[in-house]
């Protein structure tokens, strides 16, 4: 008998997830997305790259940073170890794809 009552309170009610693509999401204020970096502010320490545990970060040159999101974990070291916070999470997080390569961006 509670099966029936269940099916019949979930045709009635509103759906609980989302219709995703059309209704846009707005992450929490914590949320880690996508890598920000501001080149101005590095400092050339090189503490980010040393402390991915992932090495999703590669340090060309002052101001040359390539992130390779495919392969970063999220542990927010980078951001963490950061002493003029040049690298900060963004809010975005549509940036999947089949290709691996597009995953890695070289930052200036």
């Amino acid at each position: 008998m509670g099966l029936y009552r269940d099916v019949l309170k979930n045709l009635v009610t509103k759906p609980f997830t989302r219709k995703y693509p059309k209704e846009k999401l707005e992450p929490l204020d914590k949320f880690r997305g996508r890598l920000t970096y501001l080149p101005k502010k590095c400092i050339g320490c090189m503490k980010c790259v040393r402390n991915c545990p992932a090495h999703a970060i590669l340090f060309r040159k002052k101001g040359d940073i390539e992130f390779n999101m495919g392969q970063c974990i999220y542990c927010g070291l980078c951001v963490d170890i950061c002493p003029v916070s040049a690298i900060k999470w963004s809010r975005e997080f549509e940036f999947s794809d089949k290709d691996k390569k597009k995953l890695r961006e070289v930052r200036k």
